[in-house]
């Protein structure tokens, strides 16, 4: 072949295959068919999916990152009145300025605790206060914040009451335990007061409405004036001189009230009062107990008004019903027969156990103590709603977790702590003069517990914003339980019980 002739047919074979690449390449654009029009503009592949997820779903101190501590430490993590909260208890002694936190989050989230970029397992931090945690998620624009609360303590303990926290969105609550008559676990858990800035810490100083846990207080009280031979449980409360017989005194409340009363009203004695077993019975279709009620005919009468309307109601068998309005009455009879205000006599009584931090509670937030809770209602109602003036010697009361067991200690039959009144006097007190459920009824507290048998006496209390729980044991441990919220679910109660026994039974085994 002549080289013409080959150079010829080589470009015409590169000519070919040039052709054949380009119909090639705008069949793979989606060109070139259909005689060779366009399909239509190029759809570009779908971006992946940017998560928006900022949630914090684990959070512990792990021992094998955190030299100070033996064993690992894992927190409750908890929405509660619209904040998200991290509870965690470290063992005592733990050096809290650098614990290193391990961690988990949303997918492709980041994490600042305190403001700095951490890295689960290695970022060490200061936790000696409130540390906020910020959680993004991997789009940048959501974000999420946790409040991290570290507490020196028994994790075993304090894992009873972070449940309850978390379950009946409670933000504060108090404990106290006392052991021999000594002091032993004492701890404060979440917030007495979010309303303020910053938030406040709950600690076991802090001053709790008690509720009806204020009745063994005014039930010592009259028992005080007894030993002071100023009354007896037999007197007669507003009887007229003689309507009890020729001879029969006059009642203690004879003069605030004179008249005419409904019949049997004369007959009611101080005993009656404190058992609850007056014959007036308290009944949420009738409101015959008129302290806690929504009945119109109540609305902004005062105590003595309240318990005018009583005198012309007829009491019936001297059965127990539980009864606010004769704990107010008795309350009454101490400023009558001291000559001093409830809460002044109140506070003398019981500076004799090295209770001082003691007062009688306001119906509005304004009129708090400084070291007082904030109360926090639930489900839309309001937590200063009642007129304490009215709820009065039978909830009104405040005092700390810590002061309720040094008076305890001091009415317990123990010889540590000297009691503040006589072994007789303290033999009236925890007689079980009644039948109800759960034990009977002393003067001012419940006696025995039909399942909880190392609880002696006890007695609860709850009105809006506030729940409270207080046990005098016979093994020799006493503790009590405060929160500055209440749940209306039907087994909160059961459960704040069951939480406080089961520290008070951790206590009983380490102390």
């Amino acid at each position: 072949m002549k080289r013409s002739e080959f150079y010829l047919k080589a470009k015409t074979l590169l000519l070919g295959v040039v052709m054949i690449a380009a119909s090639l390449s705008l069949t793979n654009c989606g060109g070139g068919g259909g005689g060779g029009k366009e399909d239509g503009p190029i759809t570009p592949d779908p971006k992946p999916s940017v998560s928006t997820a900022c949630e914090l779903n684990t959070f512990q101190f792990k021992a094998v990152s955190n030299p100070s501590i033996t064993v690992d430490a894992s927190a409750t993590i908890a929405t509660i009145q619209n904040r998200n909260l991290v509870l965690i208890t470290v063992p005592v002694g733990t050096d809290l300025t650098k614990l290193v936190a391990t961690f988990g989050v949303s997918n492709k989230a980041t994490v600042k605790i305190g403001g700095v970029a951490a890295v689960s397992g290695s970022t060490a931090a200061n936790y000696t206060k409130d540390v906020e945690i910020a959680v993004t998620a991997e789009d940048g624009s959501h974000r999420k914040l946790y409040f991290a609360l570290v507490r020196e303590g028994d994790a075993t303990a304090d894992a009873e009451v972070y449940a309850i926290m978390k379950k009946y969105n409670i933000p504060g609550i108090g404990v106290a335990t006392t052991k021999g008559e000594k002091p032993a676990y004492e701890a404060g858990y979440g917030y007495s007061n979010l309303d303020s800035s910053p938030w406040t810490r709950t600690t076991p100083t802090t001053l709790f409405r008690l509720a009806s846990v204020s009745k063994f207080q005014c039930a010592l009280c009259i028992m005080t004036l007894y030993e002071e031979g100023k009354l007896s449980p037999d007197d007669y409360v507003f009887a007229p001189a003689g309507a009890n017989g020729t001879g029969s005194p006059e009642g203690i409340l004879q003069s605030m009230y004179p008249g005419t009363h409904a019949a049997g009203v004369d007959k009611i004695t101080v005993h009656e009062l404190l058992t609850h077993t007056s014959g007036w019975k308290y009944s949420l279709t009738n409101d015959n107990d008129p302290i806690f009620t929504s009945d119109s005919r109540f609305a902004g009468k005062s105590l003595k008004a309240r318990v005018e309307y009583m005198l012309g109601v007829s009491p019936g068998a001297k059965t127990y019903s539980y009864y606010n309005l004769g704990y107010c009455v008795l309350g009454q009879i101490v400023e009558k027969v001291s000559g001093e205000s409830y809460e002044d006599y109140l506070r003398k009584v019981e500076a004799k156990a090295g209770v001082t931090d003691v007062w009688m509670g306001k119906s509005d937030k304004g009129g708090r103590r400084a070291n007082e809770c904030v109360y926090y209602a639930q489900y839309g109602s309001s937590a200063y709603g009642n007129d304490m003036n009215v709820v009065a010697a039978c909830g009104a009361v405040i005092n700390s977790p810590v002061g309720l067991m040094k008076l305890v200690c001091a009415m317990d039959y123990g010889t540590v702590v000297p009691d503040i009144l006589q072994k007789e006097t303290l033999d009236k007190v925890y007689k079980n003069y009644t039948s109800s459920n759960p034990g009977g009824y002393g003067y001012g507290w419940r006696i025995g517990h039909n399942t909880l048998k190392t609880w002696a006496s006890f007695h609860g209390g709850n009105i809006n914003g506030t729940a409270t729980i207080i046990v005098r044991g016979n093994n020799g441990v006493h503790g009590v339980l405060l929160c500055n919220s209440r749940n209306a679910d039907v087994n909160f109660d059961t459960a704040i019980y069951l939480a406080l026994d089961a520290v008070m039974q951790r206590v009983n085994l380490l102390y």
